[in-house]
């Protein structure tokens, strides 16, 4: 992927407004997903950004990984029976999805199938 095109979504999550918690917890999450996936550092979006071909340092599997560290807290929030924890994790995974999706699409819509069992309720 172009380090342009990710480093401008990563600048844009990173300065925007923040008006409430939740979209705190969206560009939160993320912003952690990108940034780990292509090992940007904090450092690089003060800089001036040049473009070139910027690798995927993260495997699928190590991504898979960090989706089923959000999956094991909603499970555990269905489980204790904690409607507003709940809540709050489906959305984290979603927003980590949306994350995904910006850079690997067939990942995401693999998620996306697969937290489906979780969220219809």
């Amino acid at each position: 992927m172009r380090n342009k095109e990710i480093m401008e979504k990563v600048i844009k999550l990173d300065t925007q407004t923040l008006f409430s918690r939740e979209q705190s917890a969206r560009v939160m999450v993320q912003i952690a997903i990108i940034r780990k996936a292509f090992g940007v550092k904090n450092d690089e979006t003060n800089k001036p950004v040049i473009d070139y071909d910027r690798e995927l340092i993260l495997t699928d599997d190590k991504i898979r990984k960090e989706y089923e560290q959000y999956l094991k807290f909603l499970k555990w929030s269905i489980e204790k029976k904690d409607l507003d924890k709940e809540r709050e994790f489906k959305n984290q995974i979603n927003y980590f999805i949306d994350g995904v999706d910006f850079f690997h699409k067939g990942l995401a819509d693999e998620f996306k199938k697969d937290v489906l069992q979780y969220v219809k309720s």
